[in-house]
C-alpha cells in the first residue's frame, strides 16, 4: 500500500517537479575479514541504502536538485541521514549543438564513468563498484563536495563531447577517511580548495565512450589536543583514463587510474612513512553480458596498489610491522543480475580477493587481516 501510494503521488506531481527514491537491502557473507557489517563465516544484513531525491525546474534555464540518503555498510557508514548532493543549476548558453551551464552548492564530483551515478543501485553493474577506483570506504569524500562547477556539452565529429571543471572543498570530516589516511588517530581533516576536471566523448551512436578525469584534492590534518601527529597536509593529484564499448548484448569497460600522494608536515620520527609520498595505481577490466532479456552476467578483474613501487607491500611491512596485505588488493568478480521489472533489480555476486587495501580499517584492524579471502553478496533494489 505504501509503495502504491508513493508511486501515485509521484505520478500526480507537475512536470516541473520530480520526486524519486530507492531502497536496497543486501545480504553479505565473507570467509574472512568484515564487509558490510558481516562477521566472518556468518551472513550479515547490515548493508542497506534508503534515498530520496527531488528536482524542480521552474523554467528552462534553472534547476534545483538534491538527495537525502541513509546508508549503512558496517563501519564504513552509519545509518544517519546525510545530504548526498544539493545544488542550483543554471544554463548560461543553450544552442542547438552546444550548451554551457553552472552548478553551485553541494555538487557531484565528475570522476571516472560511475561516480556521478553510483548513489543509486540500479545504475551500478553489480552490488559493488570496482573498489580499486570507487572506494566505498571513502565514498563521502569522492561522491560530492561543496563548490561550483562549470560544464558543457556539444555535438562534435559524429559524437557528443561533455566537459566539467569544478572548484570544490572536499568533505573530509569522516572517521573512515582519517583511518585510511593516517590510521585511527584522534584528530581530523579539513578540506582545502581543490580542482576536478573531466572530459567525456561518446561516438559511433554511443557504442564507444571514452573519458579523462584529472584532479588535485587537498586536505589538512588537525591534531587533537593529545596527538603525536602534527598538522600535516595531503595532496592527491589524480587522473583516470576510461574506455567503454557497447553492443546490444555486451559492454566492455576498462579504467586506469594513477594518484600521486604528496604528504608533508606530520613530523613523526618513529613513523616517517606518514611523510612519504607514493603513487597509487588502480585498474579494472569489466565485461557485462545481456544474454537474455532482463538477465545479465558480470565478470571483472580489479586491482589496486597503494604504492606502485611496493606492489606486494613488503617494504611497507618491513618499515611498520603491519601486514603487507593492507597495501594491495586483487579482486576477481563474477555476478548475475535479474530485472523482473523496470523498478526492481536482483543481484548475486561473488568475489575472490587477494589483499585487503579497500577494506574498512574501522571494521578490520590490520593485525587481524586475512588474505586471500572470499566474499558473497545478494541484493534486492527497488526504485520509484
Amino acid at each position: 500500500m505504501l509503495l502504491s501510494a508513493a508511486s501515485a503521488r509521484a505520478g500526480e506531481l507537475p512536470e516541473s517537479l520530480q520526486i524519486h527514491g530507492f531502497v536496497s537491502q543486501s545480504a553479505v557473507w565473507t570467509s574472512d575479514n568484515r564487509v558490510g557489517g558481516s562477521q566472518p563465516g556468518k551472513a550479515g544484513f547490515d548493508m542497506y541504502e534508503l534515498g530520496g531525491n527531488l528536482s524542480w525546474r521552474p523554467n528552462g534555464n534553472w534547476l534545483l536538485s538534491g538527495q537525502l540518503l541513509s546508508r549503512r555498510a558496517g563501519g564504513i557508514d552509519s545509518s544517519t541521514t546525510r545530504v548526498d548532493y544539493a545544488f542550483i543549476d543554471s544554463n548560461l548558453l543553450d544552442m542547438s549543438e552546444q550548451r554551457v551551464g553552472i552548478r553551485l552548492g553541494k555538487i557531484k564530483n565528475s570522476f571516472g564513468l560511475y561516480n556521478t551515478t553510483r548513489d543509486v543501485a540500479h545504475t551500478r553493474p553489480g552490488v559493488l563498484l570496482p573498489q580499486s577506483i570507487y572506494h566505498d570506504q571513502v565514498r563521502s569524500f569522492f561522491l560530492s563536495a561543496p563548490g561550483v562547477a562549470l560544464y558543457g556539452d556539444r555535438e562534435i565529429a559524429g559524437g557528443s563531447l561533455y566537459w566539467q571543471i569544478s572548484a570544490i572543498r572536499p568533505e573530509v570530516n569522516d572517521r573512515n577517511l582519517t583511518a585510511f589516511m593516517v590510521d585511527q588517530q584522534p584528530g581530523s581533516f579539513d578540506g582545502r580548495t581543490s580542482i576536478l576536471g573531466q572530459v567525456l566523448y561518446d561516438f559511433d551512436g554511443g557504442r564507444w565512450r571514452s573519458g579523462l578525469s584529472l584532479g588535485s584534492l587537498k586536505m589538512r590534518y588537525q591534531p587533537a589536543p593529545i596527538d603525536f601527529l602534527h598538522a600535516g597536509t595531503i595532496t592527491l593529484n589524480t587522473g583516470v583514463l576510461s574506455l567503454e564499448h557497447n553492443t546490444e548484448a555486451w559492454t566492455h569497460t576498462v579504467e586506469y587510474a594513477l594518484t600521486h600522494q604528496i604528504r608533508n608536515g606530520f613530523n613523526v620520527p618513529v613513523a616517517p612513512i606518514l611523510d612519504m609520498g607514493s603513487t597509487i595505481e588502480a585498474v579494472y577490466l569489466q565485461t557485462q553480458w545481456r544474454f537474455i532479456p532482463r538477465w545479465q552476467a558480470l565478470a571483472r578483474f580489479d586491482a589496486v596498489y597503494l604504492d606502485a613501487n611496493d606492489r606486494n607491500g613488503q617494504r611497507f611491512s618491513t618499515m611498520t610491522g603491519l601486514p603487507s596485505a593492507q597495501r594491495y588488493a586483487r579482486d576477481w568478480t563474477l555476478g548475475l543480475r535479474f530485472d523482473p521489472s523496470k523498478d526492481w533489480s536482483l543481484f548475486l555476486e561473488g568475489h575472490h580477493v587477494n589483499g585487503a587495501a579497500w577494506l574498512s580499517k574501522l571494521d578490520n584492524p590490520p593485525m587481524v587481516l586475512t588474505s586471500p579471502w572470499n566474499l558473497l553478496l545478494m541484493q534486492a533494489a527497488w526504485r520509484f
